[in-house]
Order: structure tokens, then C-alpha cells, then sequence
């Protein structure tokens, strides 16, 4: 069985954010995953913050595009057996998505700033990418960036380019890798020429046992309410999926919440 729900802590049992800010719980829809939570300068984990939630909260949902809507969700609860950790709510009604959103409850905006769409087949990120590549072991696999985005994380901070990339020779399965295989999140900064790695996978020679994951950029969104925004990484393998939360610190992205949840 693949299960696993971590909290990533530069403390003990948290990371600090900014003392005394409000509860906020977050959700990935559709599947209904409580990411987790924030409260009192902490992050606070799947079950944490399900356990802290009423029976009935409103969530304002977010693509990257910006909001699409809102939903009211019941109480939080386990449903799954494979999952006992990773706690869920019902929508009432359910809301007809098209796209993957994310679910803020927060008492400020959690989308400050939009990002900036760019285009994937812009030459210099593509030889950015393939440069990142090379430093794995890979050189003859196209490079396919499927999004690339700018965006000021910090209010006051030089933009970002956050640029994820997949190919799989067989996506379709994702049951073994082959040779030249990958996929990942990278950024940017203003300024720089190579790629900066956040989190990913890399096969330069095939791998019948691996059971690969595609990564991609699934919010960004003030998590915590301090005015610069969290960086949302979805993962998803042939069983299960999860999601990441990385907080922008001190020039570079550092992991606060995960959970992967499958079999």
C-alpha cells in the first residue's frame, strides 16, 4: 500500500508564519481532500485542521485563473480506509467544475495577485528546461512544458517564473517509466537564466518497478494570510495522488504540508 500524510515542520511541530492569524482550511476539488490548515502562526495537517472545522464552512474556490466560485461544505471526516489520515468534506450542492480548484476559508483575500500566463514554447524556457534536463541525465527527450506562469510571490519581491514539465512515453498507464521520462516543478527569478528544481521525477534509463508520478502547479494562493503567496503542487500516479504546499522563504520555496494518499 502507498500511504502517506507528512507535515514538513522548520520547528518542532510547525512552521511560523505570522503569530496570531485567524483559522483558514483549505480543500483540493473535486476529489474533496482537507489539504489542511493554518491557525495561530502554524500549519496545521489534514486531520488537524478537519478536526478544527464546524459543520458547515463556505470556501471560496480558486484556479489559476483566478475565482470561479463558492461552495459550502458539512462536516469533515475520514472516508476512506485507505486513507484514515486524510479527512474530506461533502459539497451541498456539489459545484459543476471543469477544471481542478482549490477551496480557501480564510477572513483575507487569498488571491492578492493573479499570475501571469506565459507561453510554453517561448525558446529561452525551453532551453532552460532542457538544460535542467541535461543536469539529470537526460538529452534526447523533447522537452514539453505543459505551464508556465510569473508571478511576484512576495508583494514586494521580483517576479517568478514557476514552469512545470512532463512526458511520459506512456502516460496513459504510468505503470513503468522509459528511458528519457520526467516530470517536474521548476522556478525562475528574475534575472536568471537556469532553472531552480522544486519537486519532480527524472528516468534516464527505464524502470519497469517505478510507479511515476506527473507534477503540476495546482494554486497559487496566500495560505496564511501574510501577503505572499503559497506555491500548490499536485501530484497524481496511476493509484492515488496527492498535494504539496510550499511557502516562498528567505529567496527560495520550502515545503510546510503533504500528503499523498493511495494504494
Amino acid at each position: 500500500m502507498r500511504l502517506s500524510l507528512l507535515l514538513l515542520c522548520l520547528a518542532s511541530s510547525c512552521v511560523c508564519a505570522r503569530e496570531g492569524s485567524s483559522f483558514a482550511s483549505f480543500m483540493e476539488l473535486p476529489w474533496r481532500y482537507v489539504i489542511g490548515g493554518h491557525a495561530d502562526g502554524r500549519w496545521l495537517n489534514s486531520e488537524a485542521a478537519g478536526r478544527r472545522l464546524p459543520a458547515k464552512t463556505s470556501y471560496r474556490l480558486f484556479t489559476l485563473a483566478g475565482e470561479i466560485g463558492r461552495a459550502s461544505a458539512g462536516k469533515a471526516a475520514p472516508e476512506a480506509d485507505v486513507c484514515p489520515d486524510v479527512w474530506m468534506q461533502k459539497l451541498t450542492p456539489a459545484p459543476d467544475l471543469k477544471h481542478r480548484a482549490i477551496g480557501v476559508n480564510a477572513s483575507w483575500d487569498p488571491m492578492p495577485r493573479k499570475p501571469e500566463k506565459l507561453k510554453t514554447d517561448d525558446a529561452a524556457l525551453v532551453q532552460a528546461v532542457a538544460r535542467l534536463l541535461a543536469t539529470k541525465g537526460i538529452t534526447q527527450s523533447k522537452v514539453q512544458i505543459q505551464q508556465a506562469y510569473r508571478v511576484d510571490l512576495p508583494s514586494a519581491g521580483a517576479p517568478i517564473e514557476i514552469i512545470t514539465a512532463t512526458r511520459y512515453a506512456n502516460a496513459a498507464e504510468l505503470m513503468e517509466t522509459q528511458p528519457g521520462d520526467y516530470s517536474f516543478v521548476a522556478i525562475r527569478a528574475a534575472g536568471e537564466t537556469s532553472l531552480r528544481l522544486v519537486a519532480g521525477e527524472f528516468y534516464p534509463a527505464k524502470d519497469p518497478e517505478a510507479a511515476p508520478s506527473i507534477y503540476d502547479l495546482a494554486g497559487l494562493l496566500d495560505l496564511n494570510g501574510d501577503g505572499t503567496l503559497e506555491v500548490l503542487v499536485h501530484t497524481a500516479y496511476y493509484e492515488g495522488g496527492g498535494t504539496q504546499i510550499w511557502q516562498w522563504h528567505d529567496g527560495r520555496l520550502e515545503q510546510v504540508l503533504a500528503f499523498d494518499c493511495g494504494v
